[in-house]
């Protein structure tokens, strides 16, 4: 198995490298769903050679640009590879060079069209970034305030989605059990990026990350937690360019709760349930933190504890990453049942991750398998347990 210690170069010497020994569509959601050589890695790698190195950009057609945005960036793929080269930065060149030559899919303009306009994925105003907070006891301690300990950033989803907001409320409601001072962006809280470079808008993105760097640095913030995986990606890797210096330690919301409870600042009760944990991609695979939500769970008196067939590294993707639900809706829901099948043979009456995005895309497709099993994020499960 490759060790990565390699970094990404071009994509036209990246494309020569590929050995086309497969290894990568053994492992690939999106092959394993569609089933067609075109939509492996190594196939894609294979066009993108004839369309890039040998200058043939005729050849660069709208099915090819449709095969380029079927991917959920969950980087299997990348582990997977056998001549160690790093596909999932391939498929975000990629996709730049897509939007640079005005190929872009329809949903990536209007996704584009909505952060450049509002600062987030969504129609809403910007300034409503906090509305989810009016379900608090003190929805106006959240309000930006110079000299807190934390800064939590929320992100798009946890702002603006419904479903999503429950995650930032019991994340919020976490911190306030446990005494912790800690402040949000609120309105100046923009996109952390992530949607942006996964369209190939990786300049736009530059400006949202240089704009959220300034506001931490206003309020004097020195440490950051972020409950959505791909913000935490984004603070932890992107943004580290604007702080020029700056001291900022990044978390996940799964590592400061850990300390929470190791501290012994809040205190979980007894919970009587078979539990598995499905690994968000940007938070395990691509991010390193695999045992902070599993330690968690098993901190809760009562819980037994049981993983799927694929786990940490190995977990299969929900289907939700990568903008794919923008361009391709039905192919995350047959990803989504892929891992869904694995969560009914689990056995486990509730299924946990740590992300907003896999637990929507996995709550739509238990409901639709009819399966009697809980989807929580790991701060809901730790809320109602202290």
């Amino acid at each position: 198995m490759s060790t990565h210690n390699q970094s990404f170069s071009t994509l036209e010497e990246e494309s020569l490298i590929c050995a086309r020994c497969g290894y990568c569509r053994s492992v690939c959601p999106v092959y394993k769903s569609i089933g067609l050589e075109s939509a492996t890695p190594r196939g894609k790698i294979s066009i993108a050679r004839e369309v890039f190195p040998l200058k043939k950009h005729g050849k660069m057609t709208d099915d090819f640009v449709n095969r380029v945005t079927q991917c959920t960036l969950c980087g299997a793929c990348s582990r997977a590879c056998a001549t160690d080269i790093e596909i999932r930065n391939l498929w975000l060149d990629l996709r730049g060079r897509i939007n640079r030559m005005g190929k872009s899919p329809r949903g990536y303009t209007a996704l584009h069209r909505n952060l450049v306009s509002n600062r987030n994925i969504t129609t809403f105003d910007n300034r409503e970034r906090l509305d989810w907070a009016q379900d608090l006891d003190d929805p106006e301690a959240l309000e930006s305030r110079k000299g807190a300990d934390v800064c939590y950033f929320v992100g798009c989803v946890s702002s603006f989605m419904p479903q999503a907001s429950e995650v930032a409320i019991a994340f919020s409601e976490i911190l306030v059990k446990a005494g912790v001072d800690f402040t949000t962006l609120g309105g100046e809280e923009w996109c952390c990026g992530f949607p942006l470079i996964g369209t190939g808008s990786a300049d736009d993105a530059r400006q949202f990350m240089k704009h959220n760097v300034e506001r931490i640095k206003e309020l004097g913030i020195h440490t950051m937690v972020a409950t959505c995986p791909s913000c935490h990606h984004v603070w932890s890797h992107s943004a580290a360019e604007f702080l020029d210096g700056y001291e900022l330690k990044v978390f996940h919301a799964t590592e400061f709760v850990l300390s929470l409870i190791r501290e012994g600042k809040i205190k979980p009760g007894e919970l009587n349930e078979k539990i598995t944990y499905h690994d968000p991609c940007d938070l395990g695979r691509n991010g390193g933190i695999f045992e902070a939500p599993r330690d968690i769970i098993k901190s809760i008196p009562g819980v037994e504890f049981v993983e799927m067939e694929h786990h940490h590294a190995d977990s299969l993707c929900c289907g939700g990453g990568g903008n794919l639900q923008t361009v391709d809706p039905e192919l995350t829901n047959a990803i989504a049942a892929m891992r869904t099948k694995e969560i009914a043979q689990s056995g486990a009456s509730i299924v946990v991750s740590a992300c907003q995005q896999c637990e929507q895309v996995l709550s739509a497709s238990i409901r639709k398998a009819g399966l009697p099993v809980r989807v929580m994020n790991i701060t809901q499960l730790v809320l109602e347990v202290i």
